[in-house]
């Protein structure tokens, strides 16, 4: 039976790829909660964040959410 041993190197590029992908994973849930943390405040100051409109908030037609149901004649 041949004696098959991985590559000596492959061991050391395991945990260089392991390495990587945790620190990918790191900078992504890090920054993500940065994000949350920086809305939650802006949203407590009562500031409304730039991508929401006035207009988005009213109620655009009979089938929206907060709209009393039309009256059939």
């Amino acid at each position: 039976m041949p004696n098959t041993k991985p590559p000596r190197n492959a061991g050391k590029a395991a945990i260089v790829i392991i390495a990587i992908v945790a620190a990918v994973w790191a900078v992504v849930f890090f920054g993500f909660n940065i994000a949350h943390h920086n809305s939650a405040q802006s949203e407590e100051q009562g500031q409304v964040p730039p991508d929401t409109n006035a207009q988005d908030a009213k109620p655009q037609g009979p089938h929206d959410l907060g709209t009393e149901p039309r009256s059939h004649k």
